[in-house]
């Protein structure tokens, strides 16, 4: 599953990582998407778009819940690309909006 946050810029490149029968969850989205529909197709993937401000509470809390207990029990995974100190917080910011930027940068206290 890959959560997607820009799809106008990665959607096309996240079809190309997918596994066989994986999902893409667009959250966000800057703009038009260009995808070719044979990534999805041979992947027998699927691709939802959900838009956060309409999930009802309970929705949210048991998606919560159930996010919480996946990266518990290890069935979540993220890929964590870089791990720096909150005072590098502007250099982060740089590095996730450069383009081909992979993984989660984590800001530690």
């Amino acid at each position: 599953m890959i959560l997607e946050v820009l799809a106008n810029v990665n959607l096309a490149y996240d079809l190309n990582m997918l596994a066989y029968r994986g999902r893409v969850v667009v959250v966000g989205s800057r703009g038009k998407v260009e995808i070719n529909p044979r990534d999805i197709m041979t992947r027998e993937a699927a691709v939802f778009g959900v838009f956060l401000w309409k999930v009802p509470g309970v929705e949210a809390s048991e998606a919560h819940a159930a996010i919480q207990a996946g990266l518990g029990n290890g069935t979540l995974r993220p890929v964590i690309a870089a791990e720096l100190p909150l005072g590098s917080a502007p250099d982060a910011h740089r590095r996730v909006m450069e383009p081909g930027a992979r993984g989660k940068i984590v800001l530690l206290p």
